[in-house]
């Protein structure tokens, strides 16, 4: 059976969304099933079902955006069951206006799901406002398939 790799974002503007795009493609080019999903549409039962998880939100205050905090509030009920998500793959981004406020939203993601969920994390990539979309574009696919290497290996 082909391994799942789950990739749920909030996007404002657009800008998220089409990172979790091209991350999703990166990693379709190894093999892995992908879907791509609203965070406000993805239930906890994702979560538990996929073989790899990336978060992206865009950074508002050096922080998440409330929807994907509910998200991660909500997955509390999973920390509190065995660690459902213990040693899956991870991985986060945001699109933010500066690389130091999108800096802080990435090590919000990874202190939820890398510290507290146990998950295997891949370090986070940042879309600051001024970098080239096909600079980004690139980056989005590459991070995609190392995510899909991880969770192949």
């Amino acid at each position: 059976m082909a391994k799942r790799l789950l990739i749920t974002y909030y996007s404002g503007t657009g800008n998220t969304k089409r990172m979790a795009e091209e991350i999703g493609r990166g990693a379709e080019q190894l093999g892995v099933k992908v879907e791509v999903k609203r965070v406000e549409e993805c239930r906890l039962n994702d979560l538990v079902e996929a073989d790899g998880i990336v978060i992206g939100s865009p950074t508002y205050f050096s922080n998440v955006a409330w929807q994907v905090k509910k998200l991660i509030d909500e997955s509390i009920a999973l920390y509190n069951r065995a660690y459902q998500l213990r040693d899956k793959v991870g991985g986060c981004f945001t699109s933010s206006g500066t690389r130091r406020d999108g800096k802080d939203c990435i090590r919000m993601l990874e202190l939820a799901f890398g510290l507290h969920h146990k998950l295997k994390m891949v370090p986070g990539i940042i879309r600051a406002s001024g970098d080239r979309w096909e600079e980004v574009s690139e980056m989005c696919q590459q991070y995609g398939m190392e995510i899909a290497r991880q969770i192949l290996s």
